[in-house]
């Protein structure tokens, strides 16, 4: 399934770990626009997942969407153009706010965690992997996000 993912989404799949994995398993797709919060801006702020980032796009584990939105659409707005000219399966966020405009519009979504079900399911990894995944990842989502994965897992909430 070919994801776009938001900032904050790749941020903390980077922080737990996890960013490689999801990238092997999934066709991740950033707009430019992300890449300069994540990468441009966590360079110059020395932050070392811009660097992990930068590598994944150069050499292709995360895609950069190909072509350029108007420059008067930030954040939110960019990922749901982005959407609507794409071929997306959905957009991977965890920001509330985003999620609910992405109902409202008809766009799927789909949560850090769930991202780990989703290769759970797919047997990519085992359960056990999935839940040792979700426990790098608790740091980073809700608690409510981190139970609902921990369930679906099998694992005891």
């Amino acid at each position: 399934m070919k994801i776009l993912m938001d900032a904050d989404c790749l941020i903390k799949l980077a922080k737990a770990g996890l960013k490689e994995s999801v990238c092997q398993e999934e066709q991740i797709v950033i707009p430019r626009i992300v890449k300069k919060e994540v990468v441009d801006a966590g360079k110059r702020k020395g932050l070392p997942d811009a660097d992990a980032v930068e590598k994944n796009i150069k050499n292709g584990m995360i895609a950069l969407e190909e072509e350029a939105l108007p420059s008067t659409l930030k954040g939110d707005q960019a990922l749901v153009a982005s959407f609507k000219r794409g071929t997306y399966g959905s957009i991977a966020t965890d920001d509330g706010r985003l999620i609910r405009m992405l109902r409202a519009t008809g766009i799927p979504s789909i949560l850090p965690g769930l991202l780990i079900h989703s290769l759970y399911k797919k047997g990519v990894i085992d359960r056990l992997t999935g839940l040792n995944w979700l426990e790098r990842l608790s740091p980073f989502i809700s608690d409510d996000e981190y139970s609902m994965t921990k369930l679906l897992l099998g694992g005891k909430s």
